[in-house]
C-alpha cells in the first residue's frame, strides 16, 4: 500500500494521475494448443470467463459457490475475485470484478492450431496470478467451447498496450517477474504522446453502455465518458493500493468536468455497428443478451483532459459485462 495525499485543484477536481494513484493492471496473454476443434459462440470470452471461474472454484474454492459464508467470502481468493459483494454499493451489492478477459480473435480453431487470448488482472488482484495459470491449465484439460474442446497451454506473456510491448512470462517451468503493468505513471506519459485535437477508438468487442436505464447503440462521448469515469472509481475504490481515501466529492467533481469536456466533442468518422450477442447461464437457466457495438469512431475537439482516463479504459475495458470479454477497445491514433 502506498500513501499519498490527494490535492485537488480550486475548483475542487483531482487529476486522473491523482485519482488513479496506486492503480495497475497486469496484462496476461496465454498461448494455447488445441488437441482437438474448438469452437465458441459469437463472443469467445463468456465460454473463457465461465471455464476460468468453473476452474478456479473447483480446484481453490473449499466451499461452495452459492454457499458461501461471511468469513470464507473475507479469506478466499477465489471468492474476493469472483463474488466480492458490497451492500451499499450504488449500483447493487456486486461489485465490479477485478478481471477482464480479451478473447480469441477467432471463434475456432483447429487441432495444433495456435490460440491467443488475454486475462488482466486489477490493482490487487495481480497477486492471483499463479492461481489464474493454473486454472487456465485445467480449463485446457477439462475443454471449453460448444464442443468442450481441450488445449495445452504452451506460454504465457505478459503484455502493456500502451506500448503494444509484451515479454515472456512464463514458458515451461520457468517463471519471471512481471515487469510490464499499466499504470498511473505510465498511461500519464503515453497520455503525453497523444494528439490533443482528436482521438480515435476501436471497439473490438461488443459494448454495452447505457443511459437513463436504456441501452446505447452507438457510442456517445458524454455517455462513455459517465460509464468510464463510474468503472474507474469502482476499481480504484475496491482493488487500489493506495492508503490515501478518495471522497466521493472529488471523483464527482472530476467526473462531471470530463463529461462536460466530452459533451464538446463532434464525431469526424463513424463505422460503427450493433451486434446480438448472447450467453448462456448455468445458473439464471438461460441465454442472457450481452449485445453491444463493435467498430470504429473518431472524436475530434480538445481531448487533452480526456486522453488518461481513455487509455485507463482500454486497460480495463468499459460498460456491462467485462469480465466476459465486452468493452475491449483500442486507441488506434
Amino acid at each position: 500500500m502506498t500513501d499519498h495525499t490527494i490535492t485537488p485543484s480550486a475548483d475542487g477536481v483531482g487529476s486522473a494521475a491523482e485519482l488513479m494513484h496506486g492503480m495497475s493492471v497486469q496484462h496476461l496473454r496465454f498461448t494455447v494448443r488445441p488437441a482437438e476443434w474448438l469452437s465458441f459462440s459469437e463472443q469467445p470470452g463468456a465460454a473463457l470467463r465461465g471455464a476460468l471461474y468453473h476452474a478456479l472454484a473447483d480446484h481453490f474454492c473449499s466451499e461452495s459457490f452459492c454457499a458461501t459464508s461471511a468469513d470464507h467470502l473475507n479469506t478466499c481468493p477465489v471468492c474476493w475475485l469472483m463474488a466480492l459483494e458490497d451492500p451499499i454499493h450504488q449500483r447493487g451489492r456486486d461489485v465490479s470484478r477485478p478481471l477482464t478477459i480479451q478473447p480469441p480473435e477467432k471463434q475456432s480453431y483447429l487441432q495444433g492450431e495456435a490460440m491467443t487470448f488475454g486475462v488482466s488482472l486489477v490493482g490487487k488482484a495481480r497477486d492471483l496470478i499463479p492461481y489464474i495459470v493454473r486454472a487456465v491449465e485445467w480449463m485446457g484439460k477439462q475443454g471449453v467451447g460448444k464442443g468442450r474442446g481441450r488445449f495445452r497451454l504452451q506460454a504465457v506473456h505478459e503484455t502493456n498496450p500502451l506500448w503494444d510491448a509484451q515479454r515472456l512470462l512464463m514458458d515451461g517451468q520457468t517463471v519471471y517477474t512481471p515487469t510490464l503493468a499499466v499504470n498511473a505513471v505510465r498511461i500519464a506519459e503515453k497520455a503525453a504522446e497523444l494528439r490533443t485535437d482528436r482521438i480515435t477508438l476501436h471497439f473490438l468487442t461488443p459494448t454495452r453502455l447505457t443511459a437513463e436505464g436504456k441501452l446505447v447503440k452507438s457510442p456517445d462521448p458524454a455517455i462513455l465518458i459517465a460509464r468510464l469515469m463510474e468503472r474507474c472509481q469502482n476499481l480504484a475504490t475496491y482493488y487500489g493500493d493506495s492508503d490515501t481515501p478518495i471522497t466521493s466529492d472529488i471523483w464527482k467533481a472530476a467526473a462531471a468536468q470530463m463529461v462536460k469536456c466530452a459533451d464538446g466533442l463532434h464525431t469526424a468518422y463513424h463505422e460503427v455497428s450493433w451486434v446480438e450477442v448472447f450467453s448462456g447461464s448455468k445458473r439464471q437457466g438461460r441465454a442472457t443478451p450481452i449485445s453491444g457495438f463493435v467498430g470504429t469512431i473518431r472524436w475530434e475537439g480538445d481531448v487533452t483532459p480526456l486522453r488518461e482516463w481513455l487509455l485507463w479504459g482500454q486497460s480495463l475495458h468499459i460498460g456491462k459485462d467485462a469480465v466476459k470479454g465486452n468493452g475491449w477497445y483500442r486507441i488506434v491514433c
